[in-house]
């Protein structure tokens, strides 16, 4: 897959996850309340246990980006499109706002739109999905922001932490997707 370029917002921009992110999402990933809510699929990412968040980077089938304040250079978060199928055009998204500080500013509803403009204009896909905590209210709401809509539920019997939860399926089609943002590309 082709490198993406960055894409730059109102406040943020995304730019594709490099080595050098790895130690700061690593400390992500495994950090007990922002991992509260991950699901199973970011398992696999920390480094915790063998090295292996350096697949943000390398995965053939996403794109993954480091959410960046344009104010600044340091990652505030990581968002991405993995498990691309590009014959039933369709991904799954995913998003991690990092910095516990700035949670509740916007910043994730911001992101995602970056990130969904790619993935309807320049991927091409037709639909996106993803998995949320039926309990994370938060996310949910950023989520139904952007035009996410509620498609189904899943109970998973054990997550990170030992406990079950309710699994919201949510997604979001390109022709509900609101044509052009407020992006450049490359800029």
């Amino acid at each position: 897959m082709p490198q993406a370029e960055e894409l730059i917002g109102e406040r943020l921009s995304l730019r594709p996850v490099g080595p050098e992110d790895l130690g700061r999402v690593q400390q992500w990933l495994v950090d007990r309340e922002v991992g509260r809510y991950l699901l199973p699929v970011w398992s696999l990412l920390p480094t915790a246990r063998g090295g292996r968040v350096e697949r943000l980077y390398t995965a053939p089938d996403g794109v993954h980006f480091a959410i960046v304040l344009r104010r600044g250079s340091r990652p505030i978060g990581i968002c991405t499109l993995f498990g691309i199928d590009w014959i039933g055009e369709t991904a799954e998204v995913g998003i991690v706002i990092g910095e516990k500080a700035l949670w509740g500013q916007g910043y994730g509803p911001e992101a995602l739109s970056l990130l969904l403009d790619h993935a309807f204009g320049t991927l091409g896909l037709r639909r996106v999905f993803l998995h949320v905590q039926a309990s994370n209210t938060r996310a949910i709401r950023a989520y139904e922001k952007v035009g996410f809509v509620h498609e189904g539920r899943l109970r998973i019997a054990q997550l990170f932490f030992g406990k079950g939860a309710e699994i919201l399926v949510m997604g979001l089609r390109a022709e509900a997707w609101p044509g052009a943002r407020t992006m450049e590309v490359g800029a």
